[in-house]
């Protein structure tokens, strides 16, 4: 599966993250071209999981880095954030 874009709401805001799929299940999320994390789906089903910063091979992206002078929000792979995530990824038309 190619890489595809989603559009999410954070504080109030919307923005566009790029979903890149890998092996297993497992999707980097991408913001301006810089790796924030990865998402799986977890044990429980319907239930998706960030993966932890230490276990991610970026690959080609460079690490996302929250600039605050630029930057509206910082994007943070939270509880919420990942639910949202993986219900765009669910509803992607494949």
């Amino acid at each position: 599966m190619e890489s595809f874009n989603i559009v999410i709401d954070i504080q109030n805001s919307t923005y566009s993250l790029t979903v890149q799929p890998e092996e297993a299940g497992t999707y980097k999320i991408i913001y301006h071209g810089a790796l924030v994390g990865a998402i799986t789906m977890g044990q429980s089903e319907g239930i998706w999981e960030a993966l932890p910063v230490d276990e991610l091979d970026p690959g080609i992206f460079p690490m996302y880095e929250h600039d605050a002078e630029k930057d509206e929000v910082r994007i943070v792979l939270d509880a919420e954030t990942v639910k949202s995530i993986g219900a765009k990824i669910a509803s992607y038309p494949n």
